[in-house]
């Protein structure tokens, strides 16, 4: 088994630390950044479904109305 040389494992713990930092660095971005983005784009999409929805409520509406105007007439 290998023995690893004390000044290598200190370059590899320096780099470890070194990538911990760069990760603490990006998650505020992600947070701040991406989420409020992705945020706004699902109450945009939202907002097309509910459209969509109502449209097809009320044609479904009409129709049934239709339909029940040619039985009783």
């Amino acid at each position: 088994m290998k023995r690893i040389v004390k000044s290598r494992l200190d370059d590899h713990i320096s780099d470890l630390y070194e990538r911990v930092a760069d990760v603490k660095k990006d998650i505020p971005v992600i947070k701040n950044n991406h989420l409020k983005h992705m945020g706004i784009d699902i109450n945009r999409i939202g907002k097309k479904v509910d459209r969509i929805l109502w449209s097809m409520i009320t044609g479904m509406g009409a129709l049934i109305l239709t339909l029940i105007a040619l039985v009783l007439k």
